[in-house]
This record gives C-alpha cells, structure tokens and sequence, in this order.
C-alpha cells in the first residue's frame, strides 16, 4: 500500500502548468492522454477512476453519496498501488458524511498552488465564458461548487470549492504533513527554483539539467503555441484559449473598482497571509 500526493489548487490557479512540468520530470516523453490531457496527476474526482475502484455506477448514487464514496475510492486506489500517485485536486480539503474527502492515512502529502484571487476571477470569467461580476461572485460564495459545465460529458463528479479563502485554508491548515506552498507568481518569476522544490517535496527524482528542460518545454509560449497548433481541451467554454496571457496583474485593467473591492474585502485575511497587497483605495 502507497498513497498520494494531492496537487490541489483554486481553478486557474497554475494546477495545468504545474502538473505539465512535473510531467516533463516524470514522464519525458508522453504526451497528453484521452481522459486528461496533462497526462500526468489525472483530477481525483475522474468519476471513472472512483467507479472502477469501488466497482459501482455512479449515476446509481446521489451527489452527496458519491462524495461519501470518494475516501473508501482513494483508500482502494492506494491499497492497489506500489508506488505513489499523483492527482490534481479543485475540491476543498472538507469533510464527507464518511469522514475526510482525502484520508489522511493515504495522503503523503499536498502541493497547494494559489494566485492572486483577482487574477483568478479575470481567467476564471474568460475560462468559463461568464461576466467579471458573475466570476468575482462565485470566488466569495461559500457554498460555490465545480460542476460539469453543460454540454460537455460529466467525467468529473461535483467538486465542493467554498470561497476563495475557505478553499486556501482548508489546505493550509490541514492536519499532518505541511503542504508545499506554490505561488503562481513565483512560478512565472522564476520557475526552476519552484520545481525542484516541488519535486523534492514530492519524492520526484531529478537533476539541475531536468529541471532547466522541464522549465522550457513549459514556457507560457511554448505551451501556447503547442495549443494553436494542436488544441488543448483543459475544459475550457467554446473556443476559449487554455493558455490565454499567463501574466500577473490583469486584474488592474480587467476588473472595475467595485469588483476589486469585494474580493478584498471578503478574502484580505487570506491575501495578507499569501503575500498578496491591497491594490484597492479605502473609499472603494
């Protein structure tokens, strides 16, 4: 028996890029898969995944059952394996009707990556094909829930996300081993340095050399390109880009006053602690 690393994170956070170059570290020479394609740390809430480890239908259970069902799912999943798993995570580190979503017997440990949630709002909003105030609303709702978006097959099952700050300490305060901390920022200041962090944390073998290839082949705009040329199905509405800017600070243009205010009025606790400062006057 094994377990995982949860490489967990708020939507459009950095996840995809962060799991790209790990893949370069772990996995050289594939490319994406059918079901995820990132190809490496498939999402923990792949609905096939759960129902091949618990040999059941999904669709014969109701929401909140088949979030009961996911612990006993990892639980399977890590008894089979015999070496560590890797899975990309959106759902907060919450409680089920069966205990923890995330045993703490199988978790080795968790990446958590965060971005400035203004950002997010901005990449949220072109990601999901939804109004600045609709993606601002949903990143202060409590009770805010990742859902299949309609008219695209339901591989995932519903992820319970919270607000912006409740997700971020779910994971940062959680029991046993402390998260390793990724800040997307720091990730387009200077990668390398972030990734060889993250691979030690994770148990990931690798040299100077394969960090500094993995840095390059995840480029923003090699990724870019590989995406105008090959296409990239992250989940994203329409005919969106995956890899749309990968910049900081759009928020400033991007957003009214009104709407950087009442991110940072609701989430400027979680902000300060992250390193993020107020860009938004009293008077707003």
């Amino acid at each position: 028996m094994t377990g995982f690393y949860w490489i967990a994170s708020y939507p459009k956070s950095g996840n995809t890029w962060l799991r790209l170059a790990l893949r370069e570290l772990v996995q050289p020479n594939r490319r994406g898969g059918p079901r995820d394609r990132v190809g490496f740390a498939a999402t923990a809430s792949d609905r096939t995944d759960i129902e091949e480890a618990l040999d059941i239908e999904s669709s014969d259970f109701s929401r909140a059952e088949l979030e009961a069902l996911r612990p006993a799912a990892y639980r399977a999943m890590a008894a089979a394996a015999s070496r560590p798993l890797y899975r990309k995570v959106h759902d907060a580190r919450l409680d089920t009707a069966a205990g923890p979503l995330f045993p703490p017997e199988v978790t080795l440990g968790s990446v958590y990556v965060v971005r400035d949630p203004r950002d997010v709002a901005v990449s949220w909003a072109h990601f999901a094909g939804m109004s600045m105030e609709a993606a601002v609303a949903m990143l202060c709702d409590p009770a805010a829930i990742l859902l299949p978006s309609p008219g695209r097959p339901a591989l995932a099952v519903a992820q319970r996300l919270t607000c912006w700050s409740g997700h971020a300490r779910s994971w940062l305060d959680a029991p046993g081993r402390p998260c390793c901390l990724v800040r997307y920022e720091d990730m387009l200041a200077d990668p390398a340095p972030v990734l060889s962090r993250v691979s030690r944390y994770a148990g990931i073998a690798h040299g100077a050399a394969d960090i500094q290839r993995a840095v390059e082949m995840t480029r923003f705009d090699t990724l870019r390109e590989r995406e105008i040329a090959h296409g990239f199905d992250g989940g994203q509405a329409g005919t969106a880009a995956f890899f749309r800017s990968g910049r900081a600070g759009q928020w400033r243009t991007a957003l009214d006053p009104l709407q950087v205010a009442r991110i940072e009025a609701a989430h400027g606790e979680m902000m300060a602690r992250l390193g993020y400062a107020r860009g938004c006057p009293a008077r707003c």
